[in-house]
């Protein structure tokens, strides 16, 4: 029974966190399928870097005591590599040239998705292999980590299609979260108190910096006009153009 509980917990922090970034999206709406396809790639990156680990990481070295620390820490840096690059590329290469993908905001929305849609299976499947301890530590301390990474570096990719900013900014950001993650993992794995100390503040430091982004990501689209706060470019109720900055909406007729 508590296993399904915790289950539903999961899914309660993905509900409450896609209803958190919609109801702060103040630009243009995002169309529903988008945000479909966004979640849905991030479960696909989950069942390919399964098969990816799978191929090319020996289960020992993903143990404790089983190899050398350096090893152990290598092995979980290509975990990394592999999670992080299945959460991103695929909806960038899917997302990037997308009208909708057009604020700044948006960055962190669809990639926090596909962070989301690869991280549900991956505890559920955690919870019911390893029981209802392993479910409630992971849904303490990164319920919403694969979000957290991905969306960092989703912050980075609009800022290249919308301020034009080099392509090395999304590498080097991609490169971070790849690090941040193998540390996460070896710090958590060897059980070493001061690592384990550094793997908490790793998570929540990474989960924190996901909301300030969002809402730095969200006075920059107000600061460009592309919010409908600030220079009111869209309708606040509908969602819908207002180029003329009138009081009321054209298409739905509320206060813009």
């Amino acid at each position: 029974m508590l296993i399904y509980l915790i289950i539903a917990a999961f899914v309660a922090i993905i509900v409450m966190l896609t209803w958190f970034f919609l109801k702060n999206d103040h630009g243009d709406k995002e169309p529903v399928s988008a945000l479909w396809i966004a979640g849905l790639l991030g479960v696909l990156g989950f069942v390919a870097a399964g098969f990816l680990e799978t191929w090319f990481i020996p289960l020992k070295s993903l143990t404790p005591g089983s190899s050398s620390y350096k090893s152990a820490f290598l092995a979980f840096l290509l975990v990394g590599l592999i999670e992080e690059s299945c959460k991103f590329i695929p909806l960038a290469i899917f997302i990037f040239k997308r009208s909708y993908f057009n604020e700044h905001t948006d960055g962190i929305i669809y990639f926090a998705l596909a962070g989301l849609g690869f991280g549900i299976p991956e505890n559920i499947f955690y919870t019911i292999q390893y029981g209802s301890n392993a479910g409630a530590l992971r849904l303490v301390i990164t319920p919403i980590f694969h979000a957290a990474t991905v969306g960092l570096v989703g912050y980075f990719l609009i800022k290249v299609k919308i301020d034009h900013k080099g392509w090395w900014t999304v590498l080097l950001a991609l490169m971070s979260a790849i690090l941040l993650h193998g540390l996460y993992d070896f710090s958590l794995t060897t059980g070493i108190i001061l690592l384990v100390v550094l793997a908490l503040g790793i998570t929540f430091t990474v989960s924190a910096m996901l909301f300030v982004l969002f809402f730095r990501a969200g006075e920059i689209d107000r600061e460009q006009g592309l919010s409908v706060v600030g220079k009111n470019d869209f309708c606040r109720s509908c969602g819908a153009p207002n180029p003329d900055h009138d009081i009321h909406c054209e298409k739905c007729g509320k206060i813009a």
